[in-house]
């Protein structure tokens, strides 16, 4: 709300709540909903007749005045808010007296178990909650106005409820490898410390300590659910977590069959950049399995225990701002793990494409501009760019696939190639690796960020292998190590 004096002690009330509201960490049953109320403190002679008008709209010198309140003022100061002023709009007051200031009061609407003890408590910003008071709910809802916070405070509210048992804080969904070390940490929010954790429903080859640490190695892959606890001398809060045991933490992966194909762009190709050229045939001599799907932040979060992702929110977002080195490391951890898990045969390696099998792939058979024809007017059901991106990345697969079944080799997210940047050979070359050495490393498909013409199959940008940008990410090869 916003308050401010009007002529001879006429104050006005208008607007919106300028105050952030929150639920007490682990109270659930406690919520708080925060309005903004006219409040007057009256000062002089005890017993002395005192009236309190107010219109909504002022229209002319001659109003027409509600009468709020009549009292005769029973202390001096004595404090009175008007408890009907919350969601009323535009509302004028006139005390009728001197001695009368005026302020706007938060006032917090608690929902809770009657009875219960409550801490009122603010923060201003990122950090801890402190106390402004404790309360002992008398009814719910209950009115509790904030008379100690300065005026014009903006502060965020929550009200505790002391007296529940912990509530568990620690994800809801984990994922673990079968037969590979696993861990996941029981966390809690608790008024009184807590005094155990347990875990019951775990698959076998996992337990749980007195501290809340769940370890060990599952023995198979499946999905369990399993219900995590804390207990204080409130009792026991739980919550269902979802785990998720995989044989594998790779990603979906299609099968590319050998053949041949036209690298790069004819002259006369609309957007056509001159390191398209010169057109080379390109025969790819083995089958090779590619990412169904650009790699996520959750398949990334799995294998190296970070994400490093901008674009946050949502785990099924292609990861990003991965460096080639990054990208590299990736493969290198998941070749690692599944064939320890002998998931993979042993002369079997996760790696980054080389650019002519991530144009093979993407074109699935094509000649054209995409993989789904010469039209630029369909590059928004094959892709997301800067036409329909809204500046952000997306999750994963909810656009037209190619030909061969890839998601996204048209924008989302620029795609990592094994090669350093160099021009092509031209002529015929059989699975060609680019340049030995160089200065950049090649990067397909387009982002977000970019337009259309940047989208096309046969475009190729560059990137410092060390760099690391918000419309850059990878997909993944499974092949035979040469």
């Amino acid at each position: 709300m916003k308050t401010k004096c009007f002529g001879y002690l006429r104050n006005f009330l208008a607007g919106g709540v300028l105050l952030a509201v929150a639920a007490g960490a682990w109270a659930a049953e406690s919520t708080v909903s925060v309005q903004s109320y006219a409040g007057f403190t009256f000062t002089g002679t005890v017993g002395s007749p005192r009236t309190i008008q107010y219109v909504n709209v002022l229209a002319s010198a001659n109003n027409a005045w509600i009468t709020l309140t009549n009292f005769n003022l029973p202390a001096s100061p004595f404090f009175l808010v008007d408890t009907t002023s919350s969601g009323a709009g535009n509302r004028f007051y006139e005390p009728q007296a001197d001695g009368v200031s005026f302020r706007r009061y938060p006032g917090l609407t608690i929902t809770g178990n009657v009875g219960s003890t409550n801490l009122i408590q603010y923060a201003s910003g990122p950090g801890s909650w402190t106390t402004l008071a404790t309360v002992v709910l008398p009814a719910s809802p209950h009115l509790w106005i904030d008379t100690i916070s300065p005026a014009d405070a903006q502060r965020a509210y929550r009200a505790v409820n002391i007296e529940l048992p912990p509530s568990i804080t620690s994800a809801t969904t984990a994922f673990a490898q079968a037969n590979y070390p696993f861990s996941y940490q029981i966390t809690a929010d608790s008024y009184l410390p807590v005094t155990g954790y347990g875990a019951t429903g775990l698959p076998a080859g996992l337990s749980v300590n007195a501290a809340g640490l769940i370890s060990g190695q599952p023995n198979a892959p499946g999905v369990s659910t399993v219900t995590v606890s804390a207990t204080s001398a409130n009792g026991t809060g739980s919550q269902t977590l979802t785990l998720d045991v995989r044989s594998s933490f790779a990603p979906e992966l299609v099968l590319i069959p050998a053949g041949t194909f036209t690298l790069g762009s004819p002259n006369g190709e609309a957007g056509r950049d001159a390191d398209e050229g010169p057109q080379t045939t390109v025969t790819v001599s083995i089958n090779f399995s590619i990412g169904k799907y650009e790699v996520t932040q959750q398949e990334y979060q799995n294998v190296t225990g970070s994400n490093p992702s901008y674009f946050t929110g949502d785990p099924s977002r292609p990861v990003e701002r991965v460096s080639w080195l990054d990208a590299t490391n990736f493969c290198a951890l998941l070749t690692a793990r599944d064939l320890q898990a002998g998931i993979i045969p042993p002369n079997y390696t996760y790696r980054l494409p080389t650019e002519a099998e991530w144009e093979y792939a993407a074109r699935g058979g094509t000649t054209t501009l995409y993989s789904f024809g010469n039209s630029p007017a369909q590059l928004g059901t094959h892709g997301w760019y800067a036409d329909n991106s809204a500046e952000t990345t997306h999750p994963v697969g909810q656009k037209l696939p190619n030909p061969w079944g890839l998601y996204d080799a048209h924008g989302n997210v620029w795609e990592w190639c094994s090669d350093w940047a160099g021009a092509y050979p031209g002529g015929s070359v059989t699975d060609p690796q680019g340049p030995a050495s160089g200065t950049a490393k090649i990067i397909r498909g387009g982002s977000w960020f970019q337009t259309g013409t940047a989208c096309r199959s046969a475009n190729r940008d560059t990137n410092v292998a060390g760099s690391r940008n918000g419309d850059v990410g990878f997909r993944v090869v499974l092949a035979p190590v040469p």
